[in-house]
């Protein structure tokens, strides 16, 4: 074989092997935008929205008119002596088109309008629920990662530790006891790398499980900076008045048990529909007459139907009441959810501006803790300082660090707490990234 042919088809094995699959990079933002459109939860709260679009469609149907065609055929064991016939088919053809119904069909159908609305306000709340979970698992994940980071540090100065300690026992300066307590911190720190780690992985298989992924097929990048908040919180008690799923629905509930209530309340009044029809009967079965009735069998007629109950024994009176006590509760459930929502709101933009506060605490912490170890490290070097001291100013150091990343995590999921009580979807956590429900839905 030839080169040229033998190198033509190298080439085409190369480029029919599979390549491997770069994992996509997410920021907060994007896995958020993800989780919106892959969720199993949000895609089935979707299509209850779309089913209650097409009950609303099937409402509206009922205000027109309705086309039925029936069709039988009897048999008699012997001619009967109207007819001298043992067949008989009929053929009919009615249409029939309400005229007043005591506004059931009105009512019926702004209820089926309401319950779309329900629908889509549960899709919100489903979206809002979805991101909130998704961003408390990616700061989570954020504050695993960052732990790992301070704690390799924090173990990084520790084996320098360990090494000076066990230079300084050979040559006989500090006691075996500075080493084997330099051991154990060695020992301490690496325990908690490795709890960090697993907190790490554990995030991350929730990241993916949010966003419908497998574990290994996401790369997570961010970091835990703390973005502008200068909300009042009237401002914040507004946009929730506005925006909150929950407490629009609860108003929706309201609307749709005034909507029953005018259902129940049709109930008295008389039901008139036009009906108009044609039929045809015969002894075959084209129902085209018969050897008796060789014209005149079929007709048409055009009539009024009305269909009014005077009396049910107190049935429909008491379906009103019941309808109207349920219009009452339904009212005053909106006002405890608003006082609720109130609650929360105020809730949880107190502990958004608490850890605010705390994260400047922590810094100064952290700066004051770093300083320490400095000093008593540079004490321990020229020995007028015991390990002790520079064990204790180590472990001061690494908890001030984890908790001044815990500090900026909490600050962020408080946040995401106060964004999601207030009905607002902020993918990232900024304010000018703010993104409307009912547009991310579209």
């Amino acid at each position: 074989m030839s080169g040229r042919p033998l190198f033509c088809i190298i080439s085409a094995c190369i480029l029919l092997l599979p390549f491997p699959v770069k994992a996509a990079d997410f920021t907060m933002k994007s896995a958020v935008m993800r989780a919106l459109e892959h969720n199993p939860g949000i895609e089935s709260a979707h299509l209850a929205s779309e089913a209650a679009a097409s009950a609303r469609e099937a409402a509206r149907s009922s205000f027109g008119p309705s086309l039925g065609v029936s069709y039988s055929y009897s048999r008699y064991s012997k001619d009967r002596p109207t007819r001298y016939e043992p067949n008989v088919t009929t053929l009919s053809v009615t249409a029939a088109q309400p005229l007043f119904t005591g506004f059931n069909l009105l009512n019926s159908y702004q209820k089926a309008a309401l319950e779309e609305k329900r629908q889509l306000l549960q899709l919100e709340a489903a979206r809002l629920d979805t991101a909130l979970a998704v961003q408390e698992a990616f700061i989570s994940y954020l504050r695993a990662r960052e732990s790992i980071r301070s704690t390799r540090s924090a173990l990084a100065r520790a084996r320098a530790q360990l090494d000076m300690a066990k230079m300084a026992w050979n040559i006989g300066l500090r006691p075996r006891l500075d080493k084997l307590q330099a051991e154990v911190e060695v020992a301490r720190v690496e325990a908690l790398v490795i709890s960090h780690e697993n907190d790490r992985e554990i995030r991350r298989a929730r990241l993916a499980a949010l966003l419908d992924l497998s574990a290994e097929s996401g790369e997570y990048t961010g970091d835990l900076s703390l973005p502008r908040f200068d909300r009042t919180l009237e401002d914040c008690l507004k946009k929730a008045m506005q925006h909150r799923p929950d407490l629009l629905m609860a108003r929706n509930s309201v609307d749709i048990a005034y909507k029953d209530l005018g259902i129940v309340r049709s109930s008295f009044w008389p039901q008139l529909s036009a009906v108009a029809g044609w039929s045809t009967t015969g002894s075959h079965l084209d129902a085209a007459g018969s050897r008796y009735t060789s014209k005149d069998y079929s007709y048409g007629e055009v009539g009024l139907s009305i269909d009014w109950t005077l009396f049910s024994s107190g049935r429909r009176i008491h379906l009103t009441r019941q309808a109207e006590r349920q219009v009452a509760s339904l009212e005053a459930a909106v006002r405890s959810a608003i006082n609720d929502c109130a609650y929360t709101v105020r809730s949880c933009l107190l502990s958004a501006q608490d850890a605010f506060r705390s994260v400047q605490v922590a810094r100064r912490a952290v700066a004051s803790a770093r300083e320490s170890y400095e000093d008593a490290r540079m004490r321990y070097e020229v020995q007028s300082g015991s390990y002790l001291e520079l064990l204790t100013a180590q472990s001061a150091l690494s908890d001030a660090e984890l908790a001044e990343i815990s500090s900026r995590a909490d600050c962020l999921l408080a946040l995401a707490q106060l964004y999601k009580a207030m009905g607002e979807l902020h993918p990232d956590l900024k304010e000018e990234a703010v993104v409307s429900v009912r547009e991310s839905a579209g």
